[in-house]
C-alpha cells in the first residue's frame, strides 16, 4: 500500500531547485490501509512519478541526482536484452531488474532512486552516499522523502529535539551519525544502505563496503592507475559542465587542469572574505591566502576566472537561509559563504565541479599524520567535548555524551578489515578513511548538496568516485604519504599537470573569514537573541557561559568546536543557527 509523490520546488529567486523534492508511504500494516487518509484504501496510488511499462509491469520510478555512466550502462542493458533507455528513468529501472540489490556497484553517479511495483517498494542511493533520503515511521506506515520538513507535513507530526537529539546535537554537531537525524523519529539511509518494503515488511540492509586487498602495484604503476582513474573521473563528470570552483589549492586545481586542457573555454570560479588580506594570520591549519595560487593556476591553464568576494554582513544574514536549505544548524558561516558562492555561480552556470571528498579518499586532513592526533581512539575532529559540556545547561551535562561517543566510535571502525602484512600506519589509514567517509565527508556533502540545490546548482566532486576509492583506499600508507607529503601520491601523479607552487602547496582548508568585523555582527546577533527570554538558547545553555562567550566574541571557547574551522566567531554563529533552526521550524525541546 504506497503512496508517491514528487514535485518541483522552487527558491526565493523563482530558479528550479535542484533536488527533486518527493514522498513515499507505504503501510506497514494492513490496518493503516484503511486509516491513513493519504492511502484512501488503495493498494498503490501514484502521483507526479514517472510511470513506466517493461514486459506488461507497471513501474513508478523516481530518481533524484545524475548518473555519469549512462553511455557503458546503455550498451549493457542492450546486450542483456532491454530496449535502448529513453532517460534517466528508464536506465535506472532496466539496471535494477537486470541486477536487482546490486544495481548500484554498476551505477556510477550521485543519485537516490525509489521504485515502486505492486506493493513493493525499493529505494537506495549511490554507495557514497551523495544524495540525502530520510524516512520516517509513524501510523503504522513508512513516510520516505529527500527532506524532512516533507515528513513532517506529510505524516502531521511535530518537529521535537529530544534527548537522543540533544546527544547528537551537543556530541557531535554539526556532523550527525549516518543513520538518525535531529529530528525525533526520523532516520537516515546511511551510506551503502538500500530500503525495501515488501507486503507491509520493512527492510534496511548494507549493500556496499570496503574490502581490504594486497596492493601489487609499484610505485610507477600507482601513479598510473591514480591518474588514469582520477582523470576518467573528471571527464565523466565534466560533461555537461563548463566550469570549476577554483581555491589554487591541490584538488581543486588538477581538476581545472585536466578539464581546462580538453575544454579550452573552461572557465573558474573562487571565494574570497572582505577584509581578509588585511587581516589573514596562518595557523597550522590555513597556512596561506589562496590568491597568489589561483593566479598561478589562471596563467597556468588560461581559463576565465571570476573572482567573488563576499562581505561579512552577507555572510552572517545567510546564516539562518543556510540553516533552512539544510534542515538542521550546520557549519555556520562555512555554509552560508557556500550558499552565497553558489548563488553567485547560479546566474552564470548549471553545473560546477568541487575538489570534495579528495582529504577523505587520500588522506588529507591532519590526522591521517599529525602526531597529536593520528592515533586518539576516538573522532579527531572532535577534540573539544569536556568544553562542549561544559557550555551546555545543568539539566543536559548529565547526558552520557561521553559514552554516546565512545560507542558510536566503535560502531564505526568494528567491521574494518585488515590484511596481515598492514603496517600500524596502514591500519591507522583504514580507520582514518572509514571515520572520514562515513562521519567528515557526509557533513561536506550535506552541505554542498543543500547549498548547491539550495541555489539551483549542480556541484559534481570527481574526487567521489568508487573506483578511485576503492584503489586508493588499499595503497600502502607510504606511498600515500609520498615525499612525506599529505596526498604525496596524489601531487606526485599531477605534478606535470600543475604549477610547482600549486602541486605542493600546503593543504588549506576551504576559506573561511579572518575579519574581526564579522565577531562583531554574530556576536551582535547572538546577544539579541540572548537578551530574548523566549530564546531556546536559555534551555540549552548554561547562561554564564553562554554570555561569557558572546562579551568575548568567541575567544572564550579555546579549542575548535568541530575540524579545523568552527572556533570563535563560528561557534557563536552555530549557536545562533541552533536558536533559529528551533525557532523557524517550532521544535519542541524534550529534555
Amino acid at each position: 500500500m504506497i503512496l508517491l509523490h514528487s514535485a518541483n520546488s522552487y527558491n526565493a529567486y523563482g530558479r528550479r531547485v535542484v533536488m527533486k523534492q518527493f514522498l513515499a508511504v507505504a503501510a506497514l500494516d494492513e490496518t493503516a490501509v484503511k486509516q491513513n487518509e493519504m492511502l484512501k484504501n488503495s493498494h498503490i496510488y501514484t502521483e507526479g512519478f514517472t510511470v513506466l511499462r517493461h514486459e506488461h509491469m507497471e513501474f513508478s520510478v523516481l530518481v533524484d541526482g545524475e548518473l555519469y555512466n549512462q553511455r557503458s550502462l546503455h550498451e549493457e542493458l542492450q546486450k542483456a536484452g532491454f530496449p535502448k533507455p529513453a532517460g534517466l528513468e528508464e536506465t535506472v529501472l532496466y539496471a535494477y531488474l537486470l541486477w536487482g540489490e546490486k544495481a548500484m556497484l554498476h551505477m556510477e553517479g550521485a543519485y537516490s532512486f525509489l521504485i515502486q511495483a505492486k506493493d513493493s517498494l525499493f529505494c537506495a542511493k549511490d554507495p557514497l552516499g551523495l544524495r540525502p533520503i530520510y524516512y520516517l515511521l509513524a501510523d503504522d506506515c513508512i513516510w520516505i522523502s529527500s527532506r524532512i520538513q516533507t515528513l513532517l507535513d506529510a505524516a502531521k507530526r511535530k518537529a521535537v529535539l529530544d534527548r537522543s537529539g540533544i546527544l547528537e546535537l551537543f556530541a557531535f554537531g554539526p556532523s550527525i551519525s549516518e543513520d538518525c537525524t535531529l529530528y525525533k523519529d526520523v532516520s537516515a539511509l546511511p551510506m551503502g544502505y538500500l530500503l525495501r518494503v515488501s507486503n507491509t515488511e520493512l527492510k534496511v540492509k548494507q549493500y556496499y563496503t570496503l574490502h581490504a586487498l594486497p596492493h601489487t602495484d609499484t610505485l610507477e604503476e600507482t601513479l598510473e592507475k591514480v591518474h588514469k582513474l582520477m582523470s576518467a573521473s573528471i571527464h565523466a563528470q565534466a560533461d555537461g559542465a563548463q566550469a570549476s570552483f577554483l581555491s589554487g589549492g591541490l584538488d581543486s586545481s588538477l581538476i581545472t587542469s585536466i578539464a581546462a586542457n580538453a575544454n579550452p573555454s573552461w572557465r573558474t570560479y573562487s571565494l574570497d572574505y572582505e577584509g581578509n588580506k588585511e587581516n589573514f594570520k596562518g595557523n597550522m591549519y590555513q597556512v596561506s591566502m589562496d590568491t597568489a595560487f589561483i593566479q598561478d593556476m589562471c596563467a597556468y591553464c588560461h581559463c576565465s576566472h571570476t573572482p567573488l568576494m563576499i562581505t561579512q554582513q552577507e555572510l552572517c544574514d545567510l546564516l539562518e537561509d543556510a540553516m533552512a536549505a539544510r534542515e538542521t544548524p550546520g557549519m555556520a558561516d562555512v555554509d552560508s559563504s557556500l550558499l552565497w558562492l553558489c548563488q553567485q555561480v547560479a546566474e552564470h552556470e548549471q553545473v560546477i565541479l568541487s575538489g570534495e571528498c579528495s582529504d577523505e579518499i587520500f588522506g588529507g586532513y591532519p590526522w591521517f599524520y599529525r602526531d597529536e592526533l593520528k592515533d586518539l581512539d576516538t573522532f579527531p575532529w572532535l577534540r573539544s567535548t569536556k568544553e562542549r559540556i561544559s557550555l551546555l545547561h545543568p539539566d543536559l551535562r548529565e547526558l552520557p555524551f561521553e559514552d554516546y561517543i565512545a560507542k558510536r566510535y566503535a560502531q564505526s571502525i568494528e567491521n574494518i578489515e585488515f590484511l596481515d602484512t598492514d603496517t600500524e600506519e596502514d591500519r591507522r589509514a583504514r580507520i582514518h578513511t572509514v571515520l572520514c567517509l562515513h562521519w567528515f565527508m557526509q557533513t561536506l556533502v550535506t552541505r554542498q548538496v543543500c547549498m548547491g540545490d539550495a541555489a539551483s546548482l549542480n556541484i559534481r566532486a570527481p574526487f567521489a568516485n568508487v573506483k578511485l576509492l576503492e584503489y586508493v583506499y588499499n595503497i600502502p600508507w607510504n606511498m600515500k604519504f609520498l615525499q612525506q607529503e599529505e596526498k604525496g601520491i596524489l601531487r606526485k601523479a599531477f605534478e606535470q599537470e600543475l604549477p610547482e607552487s600549486v602541486a605542493h602547496r600546503k593543504k588549506n582548508p576551504f576559506p573561511k573569514t579572518h575579519n574581526p568585523q564579522y565577531a562583531e555582527l554574530i556576536s551582535k546577533r547572538l546577544r539579541e537573541r540572548y537578551d530574548d527570554p523566549k530564546s531556546p538558547l536559555h534551555q540549552l545553555f548554561d547562561d554564564a557561559m553562554l554570555r561569557k562567550l558572546i562579551d568575548s566574541k568567541g575567544e572564550s571557547f579555546q579549542l575548535p568546536w568541530y575540524g579545523q574551522l568552527m572556533s570563535g566567531p563560528q561557534l557563536l554563529a552555530y549557536l545562533y543557527q541552533i536558536d533559529r533552526w528551533i525557532i523557524t521550524k517550532n521544535i519542541t525541546i524534550e529534555k
